[in-house]
């Protein structure tokens, strides 16, 4: 090889060194990133500083076990999601109930069903994108029509809960005076927990919660995706607590149902109370 070829290549590795040297993000660095985008895109920001978050206890973070310290301490929030390159994952836990069982209906899934006395209906998405969805307050005017309506929405991660309300409204509006049952499990988060909007008419309609816990994803909400040099944020831009339901229990624990059951007693449950359920199943 001549010296000028041996040159060349010694440029270019030395270019591609340098290169992946400056590139690299230090921890620092990742400090201010965060602290920024947390300040600027987070609506849950100011009750962090209510918490005892100040730029003093953040200087004084030196690894990411302690950002994920400071941050358990400061942050009320399970829909909150911070990540990165380096296997840095921030996600505050949930409470799973040992009996709950995840759905095995793939997403998003859709099922409208009526028996001799009971209409239901599936959703295991809130996307306000989905047309099945979209049509949901259209479809109140027909469960009008019967003794019992199932809202199964379990394992449902959530999206908009307007069509919800105008569904509920739309059955207050024409009088309807049957039973209610709302379906959730452990996974059923955000919108996907139905009784944030269910509690503003529960002095109105006939509502019976059944299932196990709920996620508990309702503090915040209306997240946004963000990056940043290879850092990865979810962040919430809507507060919700003035308009959480007082049996609430809290972020990662959710609502207490009713009636507990899973997806393999759930039908027999229901059944028991004189819902006709012939051809509907709780996968």
């Amino acid at each position: 090889m001549s010296n000028k070829k041996v040159k060349f290549y010694f440029i270019v590795l030395f270019s591609f060194l340098l290169f992946s040297c400056n590139s690299k993000t230090s921890f620092d660095e990742e400090k201010d990133i965060i602290y920024h985008m947390l300040k600027k895109h987070y609506v849950g920001f100011s009750e962090m500083k209510k918490q005892g978050f100040t730029k003093d206890s953040w200087k004084k973070v030196s690894n990411y076990d302690e950002i994920k310290n400071l941050f358990d301490k400061c942050i009320n929030d399970t829909h909150l999601s911070i990540n990165n390159n380096n296997g840095f994952e921030y996600k505050q836990n949930q409470v799973f109930d040992k009996d709950s069982i995840k759905s095995d209906d793939p997403y998003p899934t859709f099922i409208k069903k009526t028996t001799s006395n009971t209409y239901y209906l599936r959703y295991n998405s809130c996307n306000i994108n989905w047309p099945d969805y979209a049509n949901f307050p259209n479809l109140a005017y027909e469960a009008l029509k019967y003794d019992y309506i199932v809202l199964d929405f379990r394992s449902n991660s959530g999206g908009g809960n307007g069509q919800q309300y105008e569904f509920f409204r739309n059955l207050y509006v024409e009088n309807y005076k049957g039973k209610i049952f709302v379906t959730q499990d452990n996974w059923s988060y955000s919108a996907g927990e139905v009784w944030i909007t269910t509690a503003k008419f529960e002095d109105l309609l006939d509502f019976t919660l059944i299932g196990t816990h709920s996620g508990g994803a309702q503090v915040y909400g209306n997240c946004v995706s963000y990056e940043e040099n290879g850092i990865f944020f979810y962040l919430p831009s809507t507060s919700f607590v003035k308009y959480l339901p007082k049996n609430y229990l809290g972020e990662g624990k959710g609502y207490e149902p009713d009636i507990w059951a899973n997806k393999e007693n759930m039908k027999s449950k229901l059944e028991s109370l004189g819902l006709d359920l012939s051809g509907i199943e709780f996968n």
